[in-house]
């Protein structure tokens, strides 16, 4: 087989050309331009791998500063927006501010009272806040924290009237889902905080949809105008 090869006249063009000094030359320059044309082409497929890896990062909460979202626990639904600790959001077909406190976002600026909106105080920076340090369970790409109910009455309630040393009895489950690494979903059992902040059984789970995460505007400026005028 290597004598076919050998007798290949191919092969023996391609000595001839080689022995030859002029056309030596060239070949070995024609050689070295296709090694660097490969070596760029090279370069290129990791610079182009190394770009998408970073621009597919995935996304911890500490990451998301904005979002869409859809808040629903027991029969309250609420519809908005969330920016920097901020939120703007719908109720009854109008819009509201919340910024510390609760306004009216109208003609005129109003405090809303009379309506328990205490549950928006949870966000994805306290979530994160939440689950910091614990090592979550995961199944089909959901992670569960079990986060004990003291912590999280000390983030939600300043000032609370609930037996804490009673609270270390019980947890909260959270829930994080995920499509194609991204977050989507957010559940928080918060059965046992009702359970023993009112006394009255039931099943309490928020359930916070998210969507176009980092890609909001801030609408906190306009909103903020109005509230210096009150």
């Amino acid at each position: 087989m290597f004598k076919k090869i050998r007798e290949n006249e191919g092969v023996l063009k391609f000595k001839e050309l080689w022995q030859n000094k002029k056309t030596h030359d060239i070949m070995v320059l024609c050689l070295w331009l296709a090694f660097i044309f490969i070596v760029i082409l090279f370069a290129r497929s990791m610079n182009s791998s190394t770009s998408y890896s970073e621009e597919k990062k995935v996304l911890g909460l500490s990451d998301i500063s904005s979002y869409d979202f859809t808040y629903k626990i027991d029969d309250k639904e609420f519809i908005g927006q969330y920016y920097d600790d901020s939120i703007m959001f719908y109720k009854d077909n109008k819009r509201y501010y919340y910024n510390k406190n609760l306004y009216l976002i109208d003609d005129n600026v109003s405090m809303i009272n009379n309506y328990d909106l205490s549950v928006l105080k949870i966000n994805l920076n306290m979530i994160d806040q939440l689950i910091s340090g614990i090592t979550p369970s995961e199944i089909n790409g959901t992670k569960q924290y079990i986060v004990s109910l003291d912590k999280f009455i000390n983030l939600y309630e300043i000032d609370t009237d609930i037996d804490l040393s009673k609270s270390t009895l019980y947890n909260i489950p959270i829930s994080i889902y995920y499509n194609m690494d991204d977050i989507t979903k957010v559940t928080l059992d918060l059965t046992s905080y009702y359970s023993l902040k009112t006394g009255i059984s039931g099943n309490y789970v928020l359930t916070m949809n998210l969507y176009n995460i980092n890609n909001i505007l801030d609408f906190r400026k306009a909103y903020d105008k109005l509230l210096e005028v009150k």
